[in-house]
């Protein structure tokens, strides 16, 4: 009996995925555990393996948005099996990619997360944004729908009603290809109705584009979330400065002890520690706001913001206010080298309570991070560098780092995110009130 090949459901927060590429064509020998197509969601892609031995129906093509648990393809037991599934299944156009090169074929318009295409390579249109959406008959009250059993039990499977769908068939008569045809317009249509960019801008004589690149994939996800910060959030920052000797010098402690070939602690993993020990002191910074209640949460997840090239993403460090800074530095070690491989949970991504953005490697010193929606804060961290500092009266040469914090002003005031980044920048200036 035919095995069916379904979405499976990695964490809870894990609703839908964009099946990204097929690896194996339709109608091929595959083996058990063969990967034979790729998923993304949310910024995450993985790969799906086949259930058993046999030979691949595929019934959703590349570019469609699918559901957990929803079936995208059955692997036959013998090819007469594989007939009868050609008979019931129109089978999708796979457009078999090479193993690892799926991540890259997807163009959905949404949450989906592509890997984003080198900046002087045009980018192709979708499969997905060539299907159109069938026009949808109206049938009047009480005519008889005709469809064949095929196509009945495929829209069972799916849960689109048989009235809505135009028939093509003798008659009107409901045919599977039919219902596979509304489902990929459906699919497509769902996923396009989420968020678009205004155009301010027109091309003409006076001005044309050297190369048009569609918002898609992460870009568009990182735009609507940002506009949904600005929108409805009152967002304010503060700035200060604050002596690095202390986390340089326990820094060099930490890697001293460790051997060779392990990896190094980081600063990123001592200012975790700095503003996970702050949240548990001013918990109203660790909270969302939920309609018209603000949430003050349990648990200490901070995010740190990454950027491989293909768009930012915001892992999770989990329980930070638990955790040692050794710990924070190999779990967000782990993060870090999981996210430039594109091999993150979709649970890694979500459920945070507060981020840190770092941009010191790029030599910037002061900027204004915006608050990562729906969290109600976010720490920015600049460049460490050495300049002159007056200190007991005299000229020395210190290590400074900056620090900004942007908050909701609609629950945070401004006296409370000052005694907040003051915590922080004490435990960065005293490192020894964190041990």
């Amino acid at each position: 009996m035919a095995e069916e090949i379904r979405i499976p459901k990695l964490g809870l927060t894990m609703t839908d995925a964009v099946l990204s590429g097929w690896m194996v064509s339709a109608g091929e020998e595959v083996s058990a555990d063969q990967v034979v197509c790729a998923l993304e969601t949310d910024k995450v892609s993985f790969e799906v393996p086949a259930p058993c031995t046999g030979w691949l129906h595929p019934v959703i093509a590349a570019g469609i948005r699918v559901e957990v648990g929803e079936v995208v393809g059955y692997v036959a037991a013998d090819e007469a099996e594989l007939d009868d599934l050609k008979t019931r299944f129109a089978v999708a156009d796979t457009g078999a990619v090479e193993a690892g090169a799926a991540a890259a074929s997807t163009e959905d318009d949404t949450d989906a997360a592509p890997a984003a295409a080198p900046a002087d390579s045009p980018v192709s249109p979708s499969p997905a944004a060539d299907v159109k959406p069938p026009p949808v008959v109206k049938k009047q009250t009480g005519d008889r729908i005709i469809a064949s059993p095929a196509a009945r039990k495929r829209c069972g499977q799916i849960g689109i009603k048989l009235d809505d769908i135009p028939g093509t068939g003798p008659g009107g008569r409901i045919v599977l290809a039919d219902v596979e045809k509304f489902a990929a317009a459906d699919s497509v249509r769902r996923s396009t109705a989420r968020y678009e960019f205004e155009s301010a801008v027109r091309e003409s004589d006076l001005l044309t584009a050297r190369e048009t690149i569609p918002i898609r994939g992460i870009r568009k996800i990182i735009a609507r979330n940002m506009k949904l910060s600005q929108t409805s959030q009152a967002q304010l920052t503060l700035q200060t400065e604050a002596s690095a000797r202390d986390i340089r010098a326990l820094r060099k402690v930490f890697n001293a002890r460790r051997a060779d070939d392990a990896p190094r602690v980081s600063y990123n993993a001592i200012i975790i520690k700095a503003a996970a020990q702050a949240l548990r002191l001013y918990p109203l910074i660790n909270a969302s706001v939920d309609g018209h209640k603000i949430k003050i949460w349990n648990q200490v997840h901070i995010g740190v913001a990454m950027d491989f090239g293909q768009g930012l993403i915001v892992p999770k460090v989990r329980h930070a206010d638990t955790l040692s800074i050794p710990a924070l530095s190999e779990a967000l070690g782990d993060l870090a080298m999981r996210a430039g491989k594109k091999q993150l949970l979709p649970d890694e991504l979500a459920s945070g309570t507060f981020t840190i953005t770092n941009l010191g490697a790029w030599d910037i010193d002061h900027f204004s991070p915006i608050v990562n929606f729906p969290e109600s804060a976010i720490l920015g961290v600049g460049r460490m560098v050495e300049k002159p500092w007056i200190r007991d009266g005299a000229v020395v040469a210190d290590w400074r780092i900056s620090l900004s914090l942007t908050f909701d002003h609609r629950i945070i005031d401004g006296a409370l995110a000052a005694r907040f980044l003051k915590a922080i920048k004490d435990r960065i200036e005293e490192t020894r009130l964190m041990l």
